[in-house]
């Protein structure tokens, strides 16, 4: 993709991400800051509805990388290469090398990303009991939650390219 910055290398995979990512993250800290975050926490600053608002966006961004590494990591154990994984406006894509050799292959690393997305649900939710006495700590683990199940859920259509897809193509 072009207009992306190479950040480094997880598992030997070049980890890009695309200059419009820098859009959405700015949207979303801007979208907690100004709307979701005054409406639920009335009594905190100004500078902590933004502060709160870039830390939910930078671990947003945070989980959509590592829901593609989870399709990285099974296609990789699968013997299915993994030239790079991009992030960009829409969420990321993780580039493979070839097509899965069967469909129990293509199966597995199609779920991997879905299955991780709910496997960061919990990562966020079970935190939120022990910080719910502080506000602070507490909103940006319960929005990441949401926002998790909400990826999870929502790349389980059975449509192109969306995960769903995949699988749906793997299990027909």
């Amino acid at each position: 993709m072009h207009s992306a910055l190479t950040l480094g290398k997880i598992l030997g995979i070049p980890i890009r991400v695309h200059s419009s990512r820098f859009l959405v993250a700015a949207l979303i800290t801007w979208s907690l800051a100004s709307g979701y975050f005054p409406q639920e926490y009335p009594s905190w600053a100004t500078a902590t509805y933004w502060s709160v608002g870039l830390i939910t966006a930078i671990l947003f961004f945070a989980s959509v990388l590592i829901h593609e590494l989870g399709h990285s990591v099974v296609a990789l154990r699968q013997g299915v290469p993994v030239r790079s994984i991009t992030l960009f406006i829409f969420g990321g894509v993780a580039q493979i090398g070839r097509e899965p050799p069967t469909a129990r292959a293509e199966f597995r690393i199609a779920i991997a990303g879905p299955l991780t997305s709910l496997g960061l649900v919990g990562v966020f939710s079970l935190p939120q009991l022990a910080v719910a006495f502080n506000p602070i700590l507490a909103a940006p683990v319960t929005c990441l939650g949401r926002i998790n199940l909400m990826l999870a859920l929502f790349n389980l259509i059975p449509g192109f390219p969306l995960d769903g897809g995949r699988v749906l193509q793997a299990v027909l």
